[in-house]
Protein backbone atom coordinates (compact mmCIF):
# COMPACT_ATOMS: atom_id res chain seq x y z
CA UNK A 1 0.00 0.00 0.00
CA UNK A 2 2.74 2.44 0.90
CA UNK A 3 4.80 1.64 -2.39
CA UNK A 4 1.40 2.03 -4.40
CA UNK A 5 1.51 6.19 -2.37
CA UNK A 6 4.82 6.50 -2.92
CA UNK A 7 4.05 5.66 -6.54
CA UNK A 8 1.19 7.24 -7.21
CA UNK A 9 3.02 10.87 -5.32
CA UNK A 10 6.24 9.97 -7.86
CA UNK A 11 3.92 10.64 -10.91
CA UNK A 12 2.97 13.67 -9.47
CA UNK A 13 5.99 14.96 -8.60
CA UNK A 14 6.87 14.34 -11.93
CA UNK A 15 3.49 15.75 -13.48
CA UNK A 16 4.75 19.18 -12.02
CA UNK A 17 7.97 18.89 -12.46
CA UNK A 18 7.51 18.37 -16.37
CA UNK A 19 5.11 21.66 -16.22
CA UNK A 20 6.78 23.48 -13.94
CA UNK A 21 8.06 26.18 -16.62
CA UNK A 22 4.17 27.39 -16.75
CA UNK A 23 4.75 28.88 -13.87
CA UNK A 24 7.78 29.96 -13.88
CA UNK A 25 6.78 31.89 -16.79
CA UNK A 26 4.00 33.56 -15.17
CA UNK A 27 5.81 34.34 -11.89
CA UNK A 28 8.85 35.70 -14.10
CA UNK A 29 6.59 38.21 -15.68
CA UNK A 30 4.68 39.38 -13.08
CA UNK A 31 8.05 39.77 -10.86
CA UNK A 32 9.50 41.75 -13.87
CA UNK A 33 6.59 44.22 -13.97
CA UNK A 34 6.42 44.32 -10.27
CA UNK A 35 10.53 45.63 -10.56
CA UNK A 36 10.13 47.90 -13.17
CA UNK A 37 7.84 49.83 -11.45
CA UNK A 38 9.33 49.67 -8.05
CA UNK A 39 12.59 50.93 -9.25
CA UNK A 40 11.00 54.46 -9.30
CA UNK A 41 9.55 54.84 -6.05
CA UNK A 42 12.67 53.48 -4.50
CA UNK A 43 13.80 56.95 -4.91
CA UNK A 44 10.41 57.82 -2.62
CA UNK A 45 11.12 55.64 0.06
CA UNK A 46 14.70 57.62 0.18
CA UNK A 47 13.14 60.60 0.44
CA UNK A 48 10.37 59.37 3.00
CA UNK A 49 12.77 58.19 5.27
CA UNK A 50 15.79 61.41 5.42
CA UNK A 51 12.29 63.12 6.29
CA UNK A 52 10.09 61.10 8.43
CA UNK A 53 12.28 57.84 9.61
CA UNK A 54 14.04 57.32 12.78
CA UNK A 55 17.18 59.07 13.38
CA UNK A 56 18.87 55.44 12.90
CA UNK A 57 18.09 55.74 9.27
CA UNK A 58 18.45 59.21 8.71
CA UNK A 59 21.57 59.12 10.69
CA UNK A 60 24.97 59.35 8.64
CA UNK A 61 24.21 57.71 5.18
CA UNK A 62 22.22 54.92 6.05
CA UNK A 63 19.41 55.48 4.22
CA UNK A 64 21.15 56.50 1.19
CA UNK A 65 23.13 53.03 1.83
CA UNK A 66 19.64 51.29 2.03
CA UNK A 67 18.14 52.74 -1.02
CA UNK A 68 21.14 52.33 -2.94
CA UNK A 69 21.43 48.37 -1.95
CA UNK A 70 17.45 48.04 -3.01
CA UNK A 71 18.35 49.70 -6.27
CA UNK A 72 21.04 47.62 -7.09
CA UNK A 73 18.90 44.15 -6.02
CA UNK A 74 16.28 45.12 -8.25
CA UNK A 75 18.73 45.83 -11.13
CA UNK A 76 20.18 42.24 -10.46
CA UNK A 77 16.74 40.70 -9.99
CA UNK A 78 15.47 42.02 -13.22
CA UNK A 79 18.54 41.04 -14.96
CA UNK A 80 18.18 37.26 -13.53
CA UNK A 81 14.57 37.05 -14.32
CA UNK A 82 15.36 38.24 -17.82
CA UNK A 83 18.04 36.03 -18.15
CA UNK A 84 15.18 33.01 -17.26
CA UNK A 85 12.54 34.37 -19.63
CA UNK A 86 15.25 34.62 -22.51
CA UNK A 87 16.82 30.93 -21.73
CA UNK A 88 12.66 29.50 -21.73
CA UNK A 89 12.10 30.97 -24.83
CA UNK A 90 14.93 29.26 -26.31
CA UNK A 91 13.91 26.04 -24.72
CA UNK A 92 10.58 26.45 -26.38
CA UNK A 93 11.85 26.93 -29.77
CA UNK A 94 13.66 23.67 -29.37
CA UNK A 95 10.72 22.18 -27.93
CA UNK A 96 8.77 22.83 -31.11
CA UNK A 97 11.75 21.82 -33.70
CA UNK A 98 11.57 18.87 -31.69
CA UNK A 99 8.11 18.30 -32.26
CA UNK A 100 8.24 19.07 -36.31
CA UNK A 101 11.40 17.45 -36.68
CA UNK A 102 11.49 14.59 -34.52
CA UNK A 103 14.44 13.42 -36.03
CA UNK A 104 16.77 16.39 -35.30
CA UNK A 105 19.43 17.88 -37.74
CA UNK A 106 19.86 15.70 -40.88
CA UNK A 107 23.40 15.49 -41.32
CA UNK A 108 23.68 13.97 -44.48
CA UNK A 109 22.06 16.43 -46.66
CA UNK A 110 24.20 19.16 -45.52
CA UNK A 111 27.39 17.73 -46.94
CA UNK A 112 29.32 19.04 -44.55
CA UNK A 113 33.11 17.41 -43.47
CA UNK A 114 33.22 15.81 -40.94
CA UNK A 115 35.17 17.60 -39.19
CA UNK A 116 32.44 20.49 -38.87
CA UNK A 117 29.58 17.63 -38.18
CA UNK A 118 31.49 16.49 -35.55
CA UNK A 119 30.77 19.99 -33.90
CA UNK A 120 27.10 19.46 -35.00
CA UNK A 121 26.43 16.13 -33.61
CA UNK A 122 28.16 17.61 -29.71
CA UNK A 123 25.52 20.70 -30.13
CA UNK A 124 23.13 19.20 -32.34
CA UNK A 125 20.79 16.74 -30.07
CA UNK A 126 17.59 18.70 -29.26
CA UNK A 127 16.70 16.27 -26.49
CA UNK A 128 20.32 16.61 -24.87
CA UNK A 129 19.84 20.52 -25.48
CA UNK A 130 16.03 20.98 -23.94
CA UNK A 131 17.37 18.74 -21.19
CA UNK A 132 20.10 21.32 -20.56
CA UNK A 133 18.21 24.19 -21.45
CA UNK A 134 15.66 22.78 -18.48
CA UNK A 135 18.47 22.77 -15.57
CA UNK A 136 19.87 25.85 -16.69
CA UNK A 137 16.23 27.57 -16.71
CA UNK A 138 15.13 26.01 -12.98
CA UNK A 139 18.41 26.95 -11.66
CA UNK A 140 18.05 30.49 -13.00
CA UNK A 141 14.76 30.79 -12.17
CA UNK A 142 15.46 29.66 -8.23
CA UNK A 143 18.44 31.51 -8.03
CA UNK A 144 16.48 34.70 -8.44
CA UNK A 145 13.30 33.46 -6.41
CA UNK A 146 15.88 33.21 -3.62
CA UNK A 147 17.72 36.86 -3.80
CA UNK A 148 14.39 38.08 -4.29
CA UNK A 149 12.87 36.33 -1.57
CA UNK A 150 16.44 37.16 0.59
CA UNK A 151 15.57 40.36 0.05
CA UNK A 152 11.85 40.84 1.09
CA UNK A 153 13.31 39.10 3.59
CA UNK A 154 16.08 42.07 4.76
CA UNK A 155 13.29 44.46 4.46
CA UNK A 156 11.19 43.11 7.08
CA UNK A 157 13.99 43.10 9.16
CA UNK A 158 14.93 46.75 8.92
CA UNK A 159 11.15 46.95 9.18
CA UNK A 160 11.41 45.34 12.57
CA UNK A 161 14.49 47.42 13.60
CA UNK A 162 12.62 50.76 13.08
CA UNK A 163 9.68 49.66 15.23
CA UNK A 164 11.50 48.65 18.01
CA UNK A 165 13.08 51.94 17.96
CA UNK A 166 9.92 53.90 17.41
CA UNK A 167 8.66 52.38 20.18
CA UNK A 168 11.53 52.68 22.08
CA UNK A 169 11.57 56.65 21.69
CA UNK A 170 7.89 56.96 22.45
CA UNK A 171 8.88 56.36 26.09
CA UNK A 172 12.13 57.79 25.56
CA UNK A 173 11.79 61.02 23.47
CA UNK A 174 15.08 62.22 24.31
CA UNK A 175 17.51 59.41 24.24
CA UNK A 176 19.11 59.34 20.81
CA UNK A 177 22.31 57.67 21.84
CA UNK A 178 22.22 54.48 20.11
CA UNK A 179 25.78 53.47 19.92
CA UNK A 180 25.80 50.38 21.89
CA UNK A 181 22.68 49.16 19.72
CA UNK A 182 24.13 49.98 16.92
CA UNK A 183 27.28 48.00 18.03
CA UNK A 184 25.10 44.69 18.80
CA UNK A 185 23.29 45.01 16.02
CA UNK A 186 26.31 45.63 13.63
CA UNK A 187 28.02 42.64 15.09
CA UNK A 188 25.31 39.96 14.83
CA UNK A 189 25.02 41.17 11.13
CA UNK A 190 28.28 41.15 10.18
CA UNK A 191 28.41 37.24 11.91
CA UNK A 192 25.10 35.83 9.78
CA UNK A 193 26.82 37.69 6.31
CA UNK A 194 30.11 35.74 7.03
CA UNK A 195 28.23 32.65 7.60
CA UNK A 196 26.23 32.94 5.03
CA UNK A 197 28.82 33.49 2.40
CA UNK A 198 31.13 30.85 3.76
CA UNK A 199 28.36 27.87 3.23
CA UNK A 200 27.74 27.99 7.20
CA UNK A 201 31.29 27.99 8.25
CA UNK A 202 30.63 28.82 12.02
CA UNK A 203 28.37 25.88 12.03
CA UNK A 204 31.01 23.26 11.78
CA UNK A 205 33.24 25.15 14.47
CA UNK A 206 33.05 23.30 17.70
CA UNK A 207 32.08 24.77 20.88
CA UNK A 208 31.81 28.40 18.05
CA UNK A 209 28.60 26.43 16.65
CA UNK A 210 26.77 26.41 20.30
CA UNK A 211 27.63 29.95 20.56
CA UNK A 212 26.30 30.94 17.43
CA UNK A 213 23.15 28.69 17.08
CA UNK A 214 20.96 31.44 18.79
CA UNK A 215 22.31 34.19 16.82
CA UNK A 216 21.24 32.05 13.86
CA UNK A 217 18.04 31.16 14.90
CA UNK A 218 16.92 34.81 15.59
CA UNK A 219 18.55 36.02 12.48
CA UNK A 220 16.65 32.99 10.70
CA UNK A 221 12.99 34.39 12.45
CA UNK A 222 14.26 38.46 11.82
CA UNK A 223 14.75 37.96 7.77
CA UNK A 224 12.03 35.10 7.20
CA UNK A 225 14.87 32.81 5.96
CA UNK A 226 11.80 29.52 6.18
CA UNK A 227 11.14 31.61 2.48
CA UNK A 228 14.81 31.01 0.85
CA UNK A 229 17.04 29.00 3.14
CA UNK A 230 16.02 24.76 1.55
CA UNK A 231 16.84 26.57 -2.13
CA UNK A 232 20.41 28.07 -0.22
CA UNK A 233 21.15 24.66 0.93
CA UNK A 234 19.99 22.56 -2.14
CA UNK A 235 22.76 24.58 -3.92
CA UNK A 236 25.00 24.52 -1.01
CA UNK A 237 24.75 20.74 -0.74
CA UNK A 238 24.63 19.84 -4.90
CA UNK A 239 27.20 22.10 -6.25
CA UNK A 240 30.68 22.87 -5.23
CA UNK A 241 31.03 25.23 -2.97
CA UNK A 242 33.64 27.25 -3.75
CA UNK A 243 31.30 28.05 -6.94
CA UNK A 244 28.49 28.79 -4.93
CA UNK A 245 30.41 30.53 -2.05
CA UNK A 246 32.41 32.40 -5.23
CA UNK A 247 28.75 33.77 -6.84
CA UNK A 248 27.75 34.85 -3.20
CA UNK A 249 30.47 36.68 -2.99
CA UNK A 250 30.50 38.24 -6.05
CA UNK A 251 26.92 39.30 -5.97
CA UNK A 252 27.88 40.86 -2.60
CA UNK A 253 30.57 42.72 -3.95
CA UNK A 254 28.94 44.18 -6.86
CA UNK A 255 26.21 45.56 -3.86
CA UNK A 256 29.01 46.79 -1.74
CA UNK A 257 30.93 48.70 -4.61
CA UNK A 258 27.44 50.12 -5.96
CA UNK A 259 26.90 51.43 -2.43
CA UNK A 260 29.98 52.94 -2.28
CA UNK A 261 29.93 54.29 -6.03
CA UNK A 262 26.86 56.49 -4.70
CA UNK A 263 27.67 57.58 -1.88
CA UNK A 264 31.27 58.83 -3.39
CA UNK A 265 29.89 60.21 -6.80
CA UNK A 266 28.19 63.05 -7.57
CA UNK A 267 24.56 63.34 -8.23
CA UNK A 268 24.78 64.21 -11.87
CA UNK A 269 27.13 61.66 -12.26
CA UNK A 270 25.48 58.28 -10.94
CA UNK A 271 23.15 56.47 -12.98
CA UNK A 272 24.75 57.01 -16.35
CA UNK A 273 24.61 60.73 -16.30
CA UNK A 274 27.80 62.07 -17.60
CA UNK A 275 27.60 66.05 -18.26
CA UNK A 276 31.04 66.53 -17.43
CA UNK A 277 31.00 70.64 -17.65
CA UNK A 278 27.80 70.89 -15.49
CA UNK A 279 28.22 72.72 -12.01
CA UNK A 280 27.41 69.83 -9.34
CA UNK A 281 28.47 71.90 -5.94
CA UNK A 282 25.06 73.16 -5.38
CA UNK A 283 26.70 76.94 -5.96
CA UNK A 284 26.98 77.35 -9.62
CA UNK A 285 23.86 76.10 -10.57
CA UNK A 286 20.05 75.94 -10.12
CA UNK A 287 17.81 73.05 -8.89
CA UNK A 288 14.41 73.53 -9.09
CA UNK A 289 13.70 71.44 -6.20
CA UNK A 290 14.66 74.91 -4.39
CA UNK A 291 11.21 76.49 -5.65
CA UNK A 292 8.15 75.34 -4.32
CA UNK A 293 6.03 76.02 -7.73
CA UNK A 294 9.09 73.84 -9.71
CA UNK A 295 8.72 70.76 -7.96
CA UNK A 296 5.99 68.49 -9.53
CA UNK A 297 7.09 64.60 -8.35
CA UNK A 298 7.10 65.79 -4.65
CA UNK A 299 11.09 65.82 -4.14
CA UNK A 300 11.24 69.23 -2.41
CA UNK A 301 15.03 70.22 -1.57
CA UNK A 302 16.36 68.45 1.88
CA UNK A 303 18.02 72.02 2.59
CA UNK A 304 15.78 74.67 2.11
CA UNK A 305 13.33 75.80 -0.45
CA UNK A 306 11.08 79.40 -1.27
CA UNK A 307 8.30 79.62 -3.62
CA UNK A 308 9.58 81.02 -7.00
CA UNK A 309 12.85 81.61 -8.36
CA UNK A 310 11.23 84.89 -9.80
CA UNK A 311 10.32 87.15 -7.01
CA UNK A 312 7.73 89.88 -6.97
CA UNK A 313 6.80 90.65 -3.86
CA UNK A 314 8.95 92.48 -0.65
CA UNK A 315 9.61 89.35 1.18
CA UNK A 316 10.88 85.68 0.83
CA UNK A 317 9.10 82.57 2.71
CA UNK A 318 11.95 80.73 3.32
CA UNK A 319 11.93 77.47 4.55
CA UNK A 320 14.88 75.68 6.31
CA UNK A 321 14.81 71.58 6.31
CA UNK A 322 15.67 70.24 9.71
CA UNK A 323 16.89 66.65 9.44
CA UNK A 324 17.82 64.64 12.27
CA UNK A 325 20.94 63.44 11.80
CA UNK A 326 22.82 66.14 13.31
CA UNK A 327 20.83 66.25 16.41
CA UNK A 328 23.07 64.27 18.83
CA UNK A 329 26.24 64.73 17.02
CA UNK A 330 26.46 68.27 16.60
CA UNK A 331 22.76 70.43 17.31
CA UNK A 332 22.39 69.44 20.88
CA UNK A 333 26.68 68.67 22.21
CA UNK A 334 26.41 72.89 20.93
CA UNK A 335 24.10 74.41 23.27
CA UNK A 336 24.49 71.82 26.43
CA UNK A 337 21.08 70.39 25.56
CA UNK A 338 21.02 67.72 28.02
CA UNK A 339 22.30 70.14 31.09
CA UNK A 340 20.06 72.73 30.37
CA UNK A 341 16.90 70.22 29.75
CA UNK A 342 17.90 69.10 33.57
CA UNK A 343 16.94 72.30 35.22
CA UNK A 344 13.88 72.90 36.86
CA UNK A 345 11.34 75.32 35.07
CA UNK A 346 12.82 75.03 31.69
CA UNK A 347 10.58 75.11 28.77
CA UNK A 348 11.82 72.64 26.24
CA UNK A 349 10.34 73.95 23.10
CA UNK A 350 12.19 77.07 23.50
CA UNK A 351 15.56 75.02 24.43
CA UNK A 352 15.06 73.32 21.23
CA UNK A 353 15.00 76.44 19.01
CA UNK A 354 17.23 77.98 20.63
CA UNK A 355 19.24 75.29 19.51
CA UNK A 356 18.33 75.01 16.07
CA UNK A 357 18.68 78.18 15.85
CA UNK A 358 22.59 78.20 17.34
CA UNK A 359 22.74 74.91 14.20
CA UNK A 360 21.09 76.88 11.06
CA UNK A 361 22.30 80.82 9.79
CA UNK A 362 21.18 82.23 6.63
CA UNK A 363 22.78 85.23 4.27
CA UNK A 364 21.45 87.19 1.66
CA UNK A 365 24.38 88.15 -0.77
CA UNK A 366 26.89 87.35 1.89
CA UNK A 367 25.15 89.17 5.10
CA UNK A 368 24.43 87.32 7.72
CA UNK A 369 20.71 87.64 8.50
CA UNK A 370 18.54 88.40 12.18
CA UNK A 371 17.12 84.44 13.39
CA UNK A 372 13.54 84.96 13.40
CA UNK A 373 12.90 81.49 12.56
CA UNK A 374 9.38 79.48 13.90
CA UNK A 375 9.59 76.04 13.76
CA UNK A 376 7.00 74.84 11.24
CA UNK A 377 5.39 71.23 9.86
CA UNK A 378 5.08 72.12 6.35
CA UNK A 379 1.85 70.35 4.93
CA UNK A 380 2.75 70.49 1.39
CA UNK A 381 6.30 69.17 1.66
CA UNK A 382 5.54 67.16 4.46
CA UNK A 383 8.82 68.23 6.02
CA UNK A 384 9.83 69.64 9.12
CA UNK A 385 11.98 72.50 9.88
CA UNK A 386 12.44 76.49 10.33
CA UNK A 387 10.50 79.38 8.79
CA UNK A 388 11.79 82.46 7.89
CA UNK A 389 10.40 85.65 6.38
CA UNK A 390 13.11 87.45 5.24
CA UNK A 391 12.49 91.48 4.19
CA UNK A 392 14.31 91.66 0.20
CA UNK A 393 11.96 95.07 0.29
CA UNK A 394 15.98 97.65 0.12
CA UNK A 395 17.32 94.93 -2.93
CA UNK A 396 17.86 96.61 -6.32
CA UNK A 397 16.01 94.19 -9.15
CA UNK A 398 18.24 91.06 -10.26
CA UNK A 399 19.97 88.38 -9.62
CA UNK A 400 20.17 87.91 -5.44
CA UNK A 401 21.28 84.71 -3.65
CA UNK A 402 20.50 82.68 -0.18
CA UNK A 403 23.37 80.41 1.31
CA UNK A 404 22.32 77.65 4.60
CA UNK A 405 24.85 77.82 6.69
CA UNK A 406 25.42 74.97 9.69
CA UNK A 407 27.28 75.57 12.37
CA UNK A 408 28.93 72.43 13.67
CA UNK A 409 30.19 71.34 16.48
CA UNK A 410 33.60 70.28 17.00
CA UNK A 411 33.13 68.16 20.19
CA UNK A 412 37.29 67.28 20.58
CA UNK A 413 38.43 70.80 20.69
CA UNK A 414 34.69 72.32 21.83
CA UNK A 415 34.48 74.65 18.76
CA UNK A 416 31.83 76.36 16.69
CA UNK A 417 32.89 75.95 12.50
CA UNK A 418 30.89 77.25 9.50
CA UNK A 419 29.89 75.50 6.62
CA UNK A 420 27.77 76.16 3.67
CA UNK A 421 25.48 73.45 2.61
CA UNK A 422 23.54 74.76 -0.28
CA UNK A 423 23.33 78.52 -2.05
CA UNK A 424 19.54 79.40 -3.89
CA UNK A 425 19.95 81.87 -6.53
CA UNK A 426 16.67 84.01 -6.80
CA UNK A 427 15.50 86.87 -9.20
CA UNK A 428 13.47 89.70 -7.82
CA UNK A 429 11.85 92.05 -10.04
Amino acid sequence: MEKKEDSIQAKWLKTLQQNSWEPEILISGIVLFGLFKIYPLIDELNYFLEMNSSIIFTRGNVNETLTTILKTSNISLILGFLFHLLLRSVWVAYIGLSYVYEDGISYKSLKYPDKYLDDLKTSGNFVKQIHTLEKICSVSFSVSFMVFMWLIGISFFFTIVAGCIGIYLSFFPDDYNFNLFNNILSSICVLVFIDFLSLGWFKKIPYVRQVYYPIHKIAGWLTLSFLYKNIYYAFVSHHKKWKVSLMLIIFSVFILFSVLLSITTPADFKFGRTILLAPYNGKERMDENLYRDKVTDGFYSKFMHIDSYVITKNYLELFIVHRTRHEDLWIQPACDYETQKEIEGTDLDKLRLTCLKKFYDVSLNGKLQTDNFIYQRNTITGQDGLLSIIDISTLEKGKHQLELIYNFHEMEQDTIYSNTVKTLPFYKM
